[in-house]
């Protein structure tokens, strides 16, 4: 006896995976607040470096102007980095893992 008399309505194509929900939309949605969250943060940095050199006063308390202007850049430099590789850091992350996916796995999602 053939396997296929054994089990009816097998056959020896892939069956592609069955849909259990949309996760468009929630990525979408995901995506469009971290973006806002990205742009909230770059406006209040600006707002601060703004503030900082248009007031020649401006300066944190125990600290003189010039070292407030180098911790506020300091700070501004950390933030823009951190930003960067809080993006960056996933993308790598998932590049390393897909490097571990067979042929077959990769070409699924080469065809989206």
């Amino acid at each position: 006896m053939s396997p296929k008399e054994l089990l009816p309505g097998i056959t020896a194509s892939e069956c592609p995976p069955a849909v259990v929900c949309r996760s468009r939309p929630s990525i979408h949605r995901a995506r469009v607040r971290a973006i806002a969250r990205d742009i909230a943060q770059v406006l209040l940095l600006a707002g601060v470096d703004y503030l900082f050199i248009h007031w020649p006063s401006t300066h944190l308390p125990l600290m003189d102007r010039q070292h407030s202007l180098m911790l506020v850049g300091a700070i501004n430099g950390l933030s823009i980095a951190w930003l960067w590789l809080s993006r960056a850091l996933p993308l790598w992350t998932a590049r390393r893992i897909a490097a571990t996916w067979s042929a077959a796995e990769r070409r699924r999602f080469e065809r989206r």
